[in-house]
């Protein structure tokens, strides 16, 4: 960052001082800095609202961006990129005074955050059913590489439904209730649009061993162990056709 545009950030802050050895700094100065720095933090404010809707639809519209400008002032960022913006707000949301009554409010603002990332992950090569039916038996010795898009979570409250009702109200799994409840959910992107759904703890386990870049083999085995009552291939089938997995075909990942 050069100097002069060091200065134009403190000047932001309210530091117009920083500005003397670049520009005259009178009322006309300040009152242009001042246009930039609402229309600036606007920016910001409204970034956070498209980025996390989730967390909106909770407190209101009002709440949430009363919220969102404490943080902007606080955090002013400096990438340009606005989708990129906030990455450090659910963080945030546990040391803001008016959310302490609310605890479910920054695990919620984690999975708004992991619906962007999601979002703009690169693109790739995903395994077919007819891939997987090829490789038959070798498939246990593959690596079972992860789409870029797919993010994993598990909870000890039910964050994931209270999410899920208010992001895909059609697909509510339950009653809004916040309780001490394990949960897991996985968000990715197929076709274009991001998905997210409750999985199981067989399902869970079979994906954490893929994102640590296990075999196939083994991620069944360890969702084998904890439910033995799970069918190894009806939930590798299920996730093959949600586009979780990478292909194992060179040509398509070229």
């Amino acid at each position: 960052m050069s100097a002069f545009h060091a200065a134009i950030e403190a000047a932001l802050a309210g530091d117009t001082d920083r500005l003397l050895p670049h520009l005259v700094v009178d009322d006309r100065t300040r009152a242009a800095i001042g246009v930039y720095r609402n229309t600036a933090l606007k920016a910001r404010v409204d970034a956070l609202e498209a980025s996390f809707p989730t967390v909106a639809a909770m407190v209101g519209v009002d709440w949430f961006r009363a919220a969102a400008q404490a943080f902007a002032q606080e955090h002013p960022g400096d990438d340009p990129v606005m989708v990129t913006y906030g990455t450090r707000f659910p963080e945030w949301l546990l040391t803001f005074g008016p959310a302490s009554d609310i605890p479910y409010l920054a695990p919620c603002a984690r999975l708004d955050r992991a619906w962007t990332e999601a979002h703009v992950a690169a693109d790739a090569a995903v395994m077919t059913p007819s891939e997987a039916a090829r490789l038959g038996a070798a498939l246990t010795g593959l690596t079972g590489g992860l789409h870029p898009s797919v993010r994993l979570f598990r909870f000890e409250w039910s964050a994931p439904s209270l999410w899920l009702a208010h992001r895909y109200p059609e697909a509510a799994p339950g009653p809004l209730v916040w309780e001490p409840r394990a949960e897991a959910l996985m968000i990715h992107r197929t076709a274009g649009h991001v998905r997210a759904r409750l999985i199981n703890p067989a399902e869970f386990a079979f994906l954490e061993a893929c994102q640590k870049r296990r075999p196939l083999g083994i991620a069944a085995d360890q969702a084998a162990r904890l439910d033995r009552a799970q069918s190894i291939p009806t939930l590798f089938a299920g996730l093959i056709a949600a586009d979780v997995f990478l292909t194992s075909e060179p040509e398509a990942r070229a």
